[in-house]
């Protein structure tokens, strides 16, 4: 049976998700828009609709998060959780952060380091309509070094044909998309961030396994070599993509040549901004802030504005950047995707259109979606996130949205949750 809905609102975003189109209607059927045009257009077609008028509120197309970490507490005690809760309890918080992800407007996330017997299981029963969640691209766990970052919750691999069978069996298991962690973590005592994990030739064979099996593949990346390595082996995304000098004593090592390639080989990088925005406003009220650095970094720490500064270069040399909270790590609650937004207008100098643009459709091209998803336009998927206010006029207003509607269902209804 045909079911037909519109949705109106003051401002809807358009096609190009760059401006509004002031009182218009988005027309959806069987899960898909089928017209967006004026709402004084509709006329008598209304009387065989479903019609929500959503009021003064900024329709735009559902958000999209690249890096997400599903059973994560948004504390930083992600180790100590992975090692002494069960993955019936992980699974537990992991539905129920997917949850809170989807009814604040992110329609879509790839998550990019969960423990396998969450992940694939969390995904399973959203898509089989048992539980609410975002559309999940999936790696499961990542791939690292014995004792190398997040191994609490990856798979440990340290030769070629160790992660040539890792990575296998991600893709056996449904993966959509490899995780491998090319230098140290943060929070991982074990893992060096200023170092790298794995040698050219291994990422090289990574890259080679991930194409012969048709998913991407993405490398956190921490230092300065690390990003070399990367941009060498061709990884199609880098997540985080710092430049920490190999040396304890020094700051950053920048190299314009490096990123040069990386924007003739259309490299996509995750700077992970909105996350650390919001664990410095927790830190503002007076909460527990950021811990302290790794033992790597903290002879030489490097300050933010270093750090912004290189993005900067990257992003003026012709870097594009995907929208990625990092949801899970520390202050990252999956219901604040829109932080990456804020983080994009006041840290980078985006303009809120930009950084909407790339929280949208931008982001849905990075993940190869974007003949999907990530715009309102006839044929897409009907994912759509109302929020009061007019984000373009203030990205704060960007936040959690007041109604949601996934692949045309309605989830949420002005604040009143459906599902």
């Amino acid at each position: 049976m045909t079911t037909k809905s519109i949705f109106k609102a003051t401002r809807v975003a358009n096609a190009d998700v760059s401006g509004w189109l002031e009182h218009h209607a988005v027309v959806v059927e069987d899960g898909l828009i089928t017209a967006v045009e004026p709402a004084s257009n509709l006329g008598s077609v209304e009387d065989s609709c479903d019609v929500y008028d959503l009021g003064d509120v900024s329709l735009l197309p559902g958000l999209v998060d690249a890096h997400c970490h599903m059973h994560c507490s948004a504390t930083w005690d992600a180790q100590a959780l992975a090692l002494t809760e069960n993955n019936q309890q992980l699974t537990i918080r992991a539905t129920n952060n997917m949850r809170k992800a989807v009814l604040a407007g992110t329609t879509t996330i790839r998550d990019i380091g969960s423990k396998n017997e969450v992940a694939f299981q969390v995904r399973q029963m959203i898509n089989n309509d048992h539980v609410p969640g975002p559309r999940l691209l999936l790696a499961g766990t990542p791939i690292t070094i014995t004792a190398g970052h997040c191994w609490f919750f990856g798979t440990e691999a340290d030769t070629e044909a160790e992660v040539r069978t890792a990575i296998r069996t991600q893709v056996k298991l449904g993966a959509n998309v490899i995780k491998m962690m090319a230098t140290g973590g943060m929070f991982t005592p074990t893992a060096n961030p200023r170092l790298p994990q794995y040698p050219v030739e291994v990422l090289k064979a990574a890259v080679e396994e991930a194409k012969r099996m048709n998913v991407p593949i993405v490398t956190h990346t921490l230092s300065a070599q690390g990003v070399k390595n990367v941009v060498e082996a061709g990884v199609d995304h880098l997540i985080h993509a710092r430049w920490y000098d190999s040396d304890p004593t020094k700051g950053l090592n920048y190299d314009p040549e490096t990123v040069k390639k990386m924007v003739d080989q259309e490299q996509w990088v995750d700077p992970t901004l909105g996350h650390a925005l919001l664990g410095q406003e927790a830190k503002e009220r007076g909460e527990e802030g950021p811990m302290d650095p790794h033992w790597a970094v903290s002879f030489k720490v490097v300050e933010e504005p270093e750090h912004i500064e290189t993005l900067l270069k990257m992003h003026d040399a012709g870097i594009r950047f995907t929208s990625g909270l990092d949801m899970g790590m520390a202050y990252g609650t999956h219901d604040r995707s829109a932080a990456n937004s804020w983080a994009y207008v006041e840290k980078l100098g985006f303009s809120e259109w930009k950084a909407i643009n790339t929280a949208t459709i931008g982001t849905a091209e990075a993940l190869g979606l974007n003949k999907e998803i990530g715009s309102l336009q006839r044929g897409m998927i009907a994912d759509m996130a109302a929020f009061d206010g007019d984000p373009a006029m203030n990205i704060r207003d960007l936040d959690r949205a007041s109604t949601v509607v996934q692949s045309g269902k309605l989830l949420k209804l002005k604040n009143t949750v459906l599902v």
